[in-house]
């Protein structure tokens, strides 16, 4: 398959189970409704643990930058 078949098909794919979650969703309404503050409740703690990842990760990257500088500036200097 060429790419843009593939990524048409998983676009496809990923509208179809959206769509299928939906109905489902939709059709238990009533019996996730009691559900519903338990389920924000959890969103919240995963939003804050993907920004505690994200941070972190972005700190991380910093210190590999500075270290990678000063790698790169150590070792101009004694090729110089």
């Amino acid at each position: 398959m060429k790419k843009s078949n593939v990524s048409m098909s998983l676009w496809i794919a990923g509208l179809v189970s959206g769509v299928v979650a939906g109905y489902y969703l939709y059709q238990n309404r009533e019996k996730l409704g009691p559900q519903k503050d338990k389920i924000v409740k959890l969103l919240g703690d995963l939003q804050k643990a993907s920004e505690q990842i994200g941070k972190k990760l972005k700190e991380a990257g910093i210190d590999g930058l500075e270290k990678g500088k000063k790698v790169l500036d150590k070792s101009t200097a004694e090729f110089n």
